[in-house]
């Protein structure tokens, strides 16, 4: 179903998605991302698979699979630990702005506990 809203055509499920963001502020971020990921995961099935494919895909080309530790050139390694999607990312943006709330470790680390369907490495 469309409706017009302030002169613009939107579908009804945009404007409950809306609704139920604008309540679940009242219950903190990660109420609101947790709705933010369950719409990116319905509205995105292509892209849910895709990411599926690269973690599984990231996860076999890691030298420790526990720590995500990457082989890395000479004298640098690094820890592969989350896939956080570029157009999820955008859509916690249009909440979010980075002073509010920035993509940092502590965001990070918690984003991968309360999702780990989205972990490279088993330990974060």
């Amino acid at each position: 179903m469309l409706i017009l809203d302030n002169g613009r055509i939107r579908k009804s499920e945009d404007i409950e998605l809306a609704d139920s963001i604008l309540k679940a502020r009242g219950k903190g971020t990660w109420a609101v991302i947790d709705i933010l990921v369950k719409s990116w995961i319905d509205r995105s099935p292509e892209e849910v698979k895709a990411v599926k494919i690269d973690i599984s895909d990231q996860r076999e080309m890691l030298k420790d699979k526990k720590y995500g530790q990457t082989s890395g050139g000479g004298d640098m390694e690094r820890r592969f630990t989350l896939l956080f999607p570029t157009s999820l990312q955008l859509l916690v943006r249009t909440q979010y702005k980075a002073d509010e709330l920035p993509f940092n470790r502590e965001f990070y680390n918690e984003f991968s506990r309360r999702y780990p369907g989205f972990k490279i490495a088993d330990k974060t």
